[in-house]
């Protein structure tokens, strides 16, 4: 019996378990946990929700103001530099939908193989919360980046004093 126990190939064991580098003595599989700061994960949440926002708000109450002084409809806008301030603003925009897109992206890739312990303690579920919330960031993102290219080409597209009639 004991040669057959020598000559037995033993079960693959897991992965050894690795204390997280945060120090609240969570336990990881898989290799060590790199960290994500917290202003990471919101600018990956909110930049290009809070891009499309001011994009939206400043370019319509420009045009508004631009386009219909006193209530009152002109052919074109009262200011030759409206167009050119609204297209910059479509681009600086844009170009902050996309970092927030590449920084929910990175956050992701760096919190995606974290596996927490299958019974973590209440209080060791930080891997997880930082997973999920890199995951949301990159999904909004993506959407208000599709809402930042679409809103850019109605100000290139449209006109700003056009009649919606």
């Amino acid at each position: 019996m004991p040669a057959a126990m020598v000559h037995q190939q033993a079960p693959r064991e897991p992965a050894r378990a690795t204390v997280s580098a945060a120090g609240d003595g969570s336990v990881l599989r898989g290799p060590p946990r790199r960290r994500v700061g917290p202003l990471m994960i919101v600018f990956g949440m909110l930049g290009a929700a809070a891009a499309w926002v001011m994009q939206t708000e400043t370019g319509q109450t420009l045009a508004a103001q631009g386009c219909y002084p006193h209530r009152a409809a002109l052919p074109a806008p009262q200011w030759s530099w409206l167009m050119p301030v609204l297209q910059a603003m479509s681009v600086m925009a844009l170009l902050v939908g996309v970092a927030g897109v590449w920084v929910a992206w990175r956050s992701w890739r760096v919190t995606r193989d974290a596996r927490p312990d299958p019974a973590p303690a209440i209080s060791e579920t930080t891997a997880g919360r930082t997973r999920f919330l890199a995951m949301a960031g990159l999904l909004l993102s993506l959407l208000f980046a599709v809402g930042l290219v679409a809103t850019g080409l109605a100000v290139v597209l449209v006109s700003p004093c056009s009649a919606w009639r």
